[in-house]
């Protein structure tokens, strides 16, 4: 693997638009160092409409810095995982981070105590306009804020409660260990969670079933340890909750941006009523693989594998032209995130793998690569470069304190440009097995993303209603819920070996932040509702989309969404999804029959 200096310099992000240099990192960093001291000697005096909009302002001001400090520190320690400089910075960062916390947690509780009619005090000076929803949410959660000294507890507390997810990181990534296996033909293949997934892709199903079974057997030799993390996870989630007053942690995680249970409960059981979906790609699949029995470590397997090669520069190309339809100023985004340098493209020593997309207030989002020139990272890129757009467009037309966007919304931008890439591709294809290819890869996006995703929300609400409760829960508990689970959701086609126990939840790290995974669902929902409308041509609709973007937290989730054309509490909504995916099967089982 290339060294980072031997990448071309047009192929790697330029950090300098946010410091010139190390010295003015260091004198930012200086200053969030001053600011707990000034924030707490506000304390008391946002009574005073004049100090409360100062504090305000200067919460603000800290803000930006913080944003721009922690965020250079992340994208340099992603350009060399092991550089001690930024190691040590990023400590210290952070501490300073949990010192302005600290500092600032008389705020909710002032707030509150001062009373609805003078945060509407607040809401009517147009001082504060563009501090509307923190005010709207400071009304909104006066039942569940708790005395100043219980803030503070809670909030030296919440690094220990959160130590969970990090002992699940350090065993999946340091702890965890797979055999070895063969091949049909006797050739040894390492496992681990780098390669698993290309394992499964494999021709050579000996290998393949042996890779699953070795993964079986490495995380039930750590099953036991792992259960138990994640039941304490549970068991905290539910402390916080009940400590702050919820019904639930699900009442808790959606009360955090005001999203209703029903939007919860509706796309479960849209997503219930359309297993037969499912079902149907996978005895597509086991029909046209020829595989009976088809078991889970079939499911992977392509049935036609264009993996071509495709240079980075012919990939945005690509990407450019299906995101035409977006407009100019979509496309001019695009262009300027390639020619001004806010992404770094090509794997090497020590950087970190994946991709992400990192948005910022200013200068402008920052994209991570992995990219090896094949056709797998022209999906990454569209992807990624939909974060962005979502970010950059939000950060022109909103101010500061409204330009980020909730996770309840992050994933629909870049999936939009994931369903609009697909069909310009799609459309493009001459032969039927570049058709099948991007077929396959588009139904099996969609059931990762809103099948699989859903199944996993079923198992963590089962998981805290258990813990909420107060009845038994341990592994075997858990195991056989999965088990349930992925029987119901994979369907009758699909076969599980004798030594699946139902352990494979415990591959999942989301689980560690609750009620998470189901927002990639309703995520993709709402691009496919996104992508349909406007590729169908259908200029209201793209209007909206566009408006959508630039909304940020301008109002509640829900609420830009269902102004912008998609409403999550309708059926209709659902309808176009699943009206998708019957098109997307049809298509695919009439190219399967096809000579």
């Amino acid at each position: 693997m290339k060294k980072r200096s031997q990448i071309e310099q047009k192929y790697k992000w330029n950090l300098s638009d946010i410091y010139a240099d190390e010295r003015e990192l260091k004198e930012d960093i200086a200053k969030l160092a001053k600011y707990p001291e000034i924030v707490a000697s506000y304390k008391g005096k946002l009574k005073n409409i004049n100090k409360c909009f100062e504090y305000f302002e200067l919460c603000t001001e800290i803000g930006k810095i913080s944003d721009k400090v922690e965020v250079y520190i992340s994208l340099k320690l992603s350009e060399n995982l092991e550089d001690n400089k930024y190691i040590e910075l990023s400590s210290i960062v952070s501490n300073i981070s949990k010192n302005l916390s600290v500092a600032g947690s008389f705020e909710e509780p002032e707030l509150v105590r001062l009373g609805e009619k003078y945060l509407n005090k607040l809401l009517k000076d147009p001082r504060f306009k563009d501090y509307r929803m923190s005010i709207k949410n400071f009304i909104r959660e006066k039942d569940h804020i708790l005395a100043e000294n219980e803030e503070i507890m809670l909030s030296k507390a919440m690094k220990s409660l959160g130590g969970f997810s990090d002992v699940y990181d350090n065993i999946d990534t340091l702890d965890l260990k797979f055999e070895s296996v063969k091949d049909s033909k006797g050739k040894t293949h390492e496992v681990n969670q780098h390669n698993y997934s290309e394992l499964m892709e494999s021709k050579d199903r000996t290998l393949r079933k042996n890779a699953y079974e070795s993964y079986l057997k490495g995380y039930h030799g750590l099953s036991n340890t792992i259960a138990t993390n994640y039941i304490s996870s549970v068991e905290g989630d539910w402390f916080v909750a009940d400590v702050y007053r919820f019904k639930s942690t699900l009442e808790m995680s959606l009360f955090s941006t005001n999203i209703d249970a029903k939007v919860y409960d509706k796309l479960l059981e849209n997503v219930n009523n359309n297993l037969s979906l499912m079902h149907k790609f996978y005895k597509l699949k086991k029909q046209a693989l020829k595989l009976d029995p088809f078991y889970i470590y079939d499911r992977s397997v392509k049935i036609t594998n264009l993996n071509e090669k495709i240079k980075y520069e012919d990939a945005y190309e690509h990407v450019i032209s299906a995101m035409s339809i977006l407009g100019d100023e979509y496309v001019e985004g695009l262009k300027t995130a390639r020619d001004n340098r806010w992404i770094d493209v090509y794997p090497c020593e020590k950087k970190t793998t994946g991709g992400f997309c990192c948005n910022m207030y200013t200068p402008h989002p920052y994209i991570l690569l992995n990219t090896v020139d094949d056709s797998r990272g022209i999906y990454t890129l569209a992807h990624e470069l939909g974060h962005a757009m979502h970010g950059y467009l939000s950060a022109k037309n909103q101010p500061y304190q409204t330009h980020d966007h909730t996770i309840f919304l992050a994933e629909i931008a870049s999936t939009v440009n994931e369903v609009l890439l697909f069909k310009y591709l799609y459309n493009a294809s001459k032969t039927k097995s570049e058709k099948l290819s991007h077929l396959e890869k588009y139904i099996s996006n969609i059931i990762a993303t809103i099948y699989v995703q859903t199944m996993y929300s079923e198992f963590e609400y089962y998981a805290h209603t258990l813990v909420e409760k107060g009845e038994p829960v341990s592994k075997d508990i858990l195991n056989a819920k999965y088990k349930e689970l992925n029987a119901k959701y994979y369907g009758k086609s699909v076969k599980f070996p004798k030594e699946d126990i139902g352990e494979t939840w415990m591959r999942i790290p989301h689980f560690y932040r609750a009620y998470y995974v189901y927002k990639y669902a309703t995520g993709m929902s709402s691009a496919i509702n996104f992508a349909s409308k406007i590729y169908s041509g259908d200029k209201n609709a793209l209007d909206k989309y566009l408006g959508f973007l630039k909304s940020g937290t301008c109002d509640y989730s829900y609420n830009i969404l269902k102004d912008a054309g998609v409403d999550l509490l309708s059926d209709s909504a659902y309808k176009v999804v699943f009206d998708e995916i019957n098109w997307a099967l049809d298509e695919f089982a009439k190219l399967l029959q096809k000579k």
